[in-house]
């Protein structure tokens, strides 16, 4: 059984679920938790789907439309890295300051791993209940 699956439509999928999430996420916080904390959550979700995005923006220029790699593995390598530590200074700089709860901060990093999570689950539903009829 072969899957078929448009990349473009499942990264916008990807990206609509993450902004669902971090709304829902937020939107909780805001009722239950202080003030501190649903900022840890935004700022938290906005980092890490920046950094979502970048990686995307990389893999998608590292590789031809038919799968080969155009870029060199070393150029990939490094903005990894180079992305890899601005995350490590942005976070730094956010629980160093004192303004947001570091909990509320790790909810809100796990928005991307919520949204591909949620694509998964409807992608593998779509699959049960196409197999189904």
């Amino acid at each position: 059984m072969a899957i078929d699956l448009d990349w473009k439509a499942a990264y916008r999928e990807i990206r609509l679920l993450n902004w669902i999430t971090l709304a829902v996420l937020s939107a909780a916080s805001a009722v239950v938790w202080d003030a501190p904390s649903t900022l840890g959550i935004i700022l938290g979700g906005l980092v890490i789907m920046t950094n979502f995005g970048l990686l995307q923006h990389t893999i998608r220029r590292a590789f031809s439309s038919e799968g080969t790699m155009t870029g060199s593995k070393a150029s990939v390598i490094v903005k990894y890295y180079v992305r890899l530590l601005g995350l490590g200074v942005v976070l730094f700089l956010l629980v160093g300051w004192g303004w947001i709860n570091p909990v509320g901060l790790a909810v809100g990093l796990s928005t991307v791993f919520i949204g591909i999570i949620g694509f998964g689950i409807r992608r593998a539903c779509k699959l049960y209940i196409r197999e189904a009829t």
